[in-house]
Parts: C-alpha cells; sequence; structure tokens
C-alpha cells in the first residue's frame, strides 16, 4: 500500500472501465496509481480477467485469487453489473452520466448494440470522454475483424522486420501490442482530459492497436515509403553498433544484453574482457569493419561470455563503461537490486493472497505522490458506486439485487 502522503495528479478524476484482457486494464491501472477512481464493470455471468491463470497457491478458480487481474487491476474498484438485462444497461447509463472518462477494448459495435455507444452516452454527458481500444479501429475497412496480439503484431509489420538474417519473419513477444496500446490510450486520454477542462467538450477517441505498435519501426516504414527497399531481418544485431546482441554466459539459460556504441568503447571493452589482439585487429578498429565482420566478432565474444559468470560479466563490462545487463525472466525482475532500489518494485498486500510484488510506475515525480493499491474483491464496491455516484436509492439497489441485475 501506498504511504506517500503527497497529492496524486489525478485525484477526483471517474473513470469507468470496461477494459477486457491487457490493452484497457493497463492503461487504467496507470490511472489508478495515478490517483484516479477507477470502476471496472463487471459480471459474474462472465468473467474474463478473474479467470486467468496463475491463481494463489491452493486458490486455483477463485475470482479474487487471478495473479493476472490482481496485477493489472489494482488499485480499482470491482462493480458488478449484468449488462445483459435492459436495467443493468440503465445503471451503466446512469453511471456513464457520471464520470469523466469511459473506456473499453470490446470488438467493434458491441456497446452500440447495448445501446450505451458513444452517440447515445454523449448527449447524456457532453462533457464524456470515450476511449475504444481495438485491433484495428473502429473505422475503416477492418473494423469488424478481430484480432488478439499475434494478428496486430502481423498486420503492424513489426513481425516483418522481426527474425533472424535469412530466416522467416518472428513475433515479437505475445503480449507486447497490449501494454504500448495501452500507453498510448493513456497518454491520448490525457490530453483529451486537458482539451475538457479547457473548452467544456468530451470527444471520443479511436485507438487501434496496430497502429500504435507500428510507431516500433519508423524507420522501416519511411525507408520503404520512400526508397521502396524492404527491411532486412538482422536478429538482435543493430545497423550502426558492433557488437550488439544478447549472448549466452557460462550457467544454465543465462544470458547478456550488450552494446558497443563507439571505437573508444570497443577498446575499453577489449582492455576489460583481457582481449587486445582484438583492439589490435585492423578490421575491426572502426564500427564499419566490426559490422563487416560481425559474425565472426560474435562468435568470438561469445566465447568469451560463455566462460564467464552473468554477474561477473556484467560487473566488469559496467565498470568498464560498456552498455550491458542482464537478461531476466519475468519473476527475476522484481528481485534486481538496481529495479528495488530505484522503487520500481512494489509489495502490495491483498486480503486474499496476501503481500505480492509487482512493478509500478517507470518514472518519479517531484510534486505528486503514486497512490498503490490492492486489486478490489469481486463486486466488493457495487453498493458503494450505484448509491453513492449514480444516485440509486437503497430500496432500488436491493430491488435490482433480488431480480440479478447486480450478479
Amino acid at each position: 500500500m501506498s504511504t506517500d502522503p503527497r497529492p496524486t495528479p489525478l485525484a477526483g478524476l471517474k473513470v469507468l472501465d470496461f477494459g477486457q484482457f491487457i490493452a484497457i486494464p493497463f492503461c487504467t491501472l496507470w490511472l489508478s496509481w495515478l490517483g484516479a477512481e477507477v470502476i471496472v464493470v463487471e459480471s459474474r455471468r462472465r468473467m474474463t480477467s478473474r479467470t486467468a491463470p496463475p491463481y494463489a497457491e491452493g486458490l486455483k478458480g477463485d475470482p479474487n485469487a487471478s495473479g493476472y487481474f490482481n496485477s493489472l487491476y489494482s488499485g480499482k474498484k470491482s462493480c458488478t453489473v449484468d449488462m445483459t438485462t435492459a436495467a443493468g444497461r440503465e445503471v451503466v447509463r446512469r453511471l456513464a452520466s457520471k464520470v469523466d472518462v469511459m473506456v473499453d477494448n470490446y470488438s467493434t459495435g458491441v456497446l452500440e448494440k447495448l445501446g450505451i455507444g458513444y452517440d447515445v452516452l454523449s448527449k447524456l454527458n457532453p462533457k464524456l470522454v470515450m476511449l475504444s481500444n481495438g485491433a484495428f479501429g473502429r473505422y475503416g475497412p477492418m473494423r469488424n475483424a478481430r484480432g488478439l496480439h499475434s494478428a496486430v503484431n502481423l498486420f503492424s509489420g513489426v513481425a516483418d522486420v522481426t527474425g533472424y538474417a535469412g530466416g522467416e519473419p518472428r513475433l515479437l513477444g505475445g503480449c507486447i501490442p497490449d501494454p504500448l496500446s495501452g500507453t498510448y490510450s493513456g497518454f491520448a486520454l490525457m490530453a483529451a482530459i486537458r482539451h475538457c477542462r479547457r473548452t467544456g467538450h468530451g470527444q471520443f477517441i479511436d485507438v487501434a492497436m496496430y497502429e500504435a505498435m507500428m510507431t516500433l519501426i519508423p524507420e522501416a516504414v519511411i525507408d520503404y515509403s520512400m526508397n521502396g527497399h524492404e527491411p532486412e531481418r538482422i536478429g538482435n544485431r543493430d545497423i550502426a553498433r558492433a557488437p550488439h546482441g544478447i549472448f549466452r554466459c557460462r550457467d544454465d539459460d543465462s544470458w547478456i544484453a550488450l552494446s558497443v556504441h563507439s571505437d573508444e568503447e570497443w577498446a575499453a571493452m577489449c582492455a576489460a574482457i583481457g582481449k587486445a589482439d582484438w583492439a589490435d585487429d585492423a578490421s575491426l578498429r572502426n564500427v564499419a569493419g566490426r559490422i563487416e565482420h560481425v559474425h565472426r566478432l560474435e562468435l568470438a565474444l561469445e566465447a568469451w561470455t560463455r566462460s564467464v559468470a552473468l554477474k561477473d560479466a556484467v560487473d566488469l563490462l559496467q565498470s568498464a563503461g560498456i552498455a550491458a545487463a542482464p537478461v531476466l525472466r519475468n519473476d527475476e525482475l522484481l528481485h534486481d537490486e538496481q529495479l528495488i532500489e530505484r522503487g520500481l518494485v512494489v509489495t502490495i498486500d491483498h486480503p486474499i493472497v496476501g503481500p505480492r510484488r509487482q512493478l509500478g510506475l517507470p518514472w518519479r515525480m517531484d510534486s505528486f505522490g503514486i497512490d498503490y493499491r490492492r486489486a478490489p474483491l469481486l463486486g466488493e464496491h457495487t453498493r458503494e458506486i450505484l448509491t453513492g455516484l449514480a444516485g440509486v436509492s437503497d430500496a432500488e439497489y436491493d430491488q435490482l439485487d433480488a431480480d440479478g441485475v447486480l450478479a
């Protein structure tokens, strides 16, 4: 839990969250930590995020024990509403009329079919900022196409430039499109909120995940658009630096990432690892030569890294001023001394699964605090939200509950 006494930058902002899986939940995770009141609308009749593993030991299937949910929904509030019912949809409309922001990443047309699309809600709440995040956006010829991370990766073109030299295109990580488009969604919301506070006007924001993903490869897009050059796949190498890549170290499944930026760094690295003969090799003294002979260079370098323990290799190269770091698994990140010292790793206590580490916001603020809080239990805040924000009376709430609308 956060103990930072400073105010949060988004205190008072109310967000209605219909996010599924990673993209929008990641976006609103950051908003909640920045102080926004994020209200997750969910239902026991159709749970998605709460059914995702891993679960806490001995609690498999418990909707309050999903590590996936508890990480991505930290700091949010849970309001259960069955939107398949007319009364449930009316509850959502009442909520939407009271919030500042509404976000979703359903398939195109879902909210419109339910009668809670922007065309309806903007009339109830002209200041509403609504953002919809979809694989291919809500307009254009592919608006009705559905796609998860792999399809987004492929259509963005990133897969086409990813892979080893002479090999086939490769997918660049399963979930990368989601937090990337979620980050862009957060940035777009900040701009729209600022605009609304200045003008009093809300707006609809259409985020296409594949377009967000394309920003990873601007050079390839520009080179092809202007020069007609097909991008070449070069694995972990770099077009302007060598050596640059990931190399196996002595122990099982241990790898080091390193990059030499200049001829001076090359000389420093050779001296640090005791390879004066490399520095004396005229063919490797400048970056052009090292790139030309990169295959030979990589084989020689990996012969050295395979003889050294990962930590020793990292310490030695960093002390020589070389950009080098261990390649870590997800669980190892949470125990990395540098990340812990920088305050990126936070521990959040949960009433069902206990204290758990996770990565927090990747920045600090001089004037504002960050509010790290636990994920909500299923339906924990339904009465609070509906009676306090939506204006539902206690009697009406009890009737909705009895009718199964709040399941």
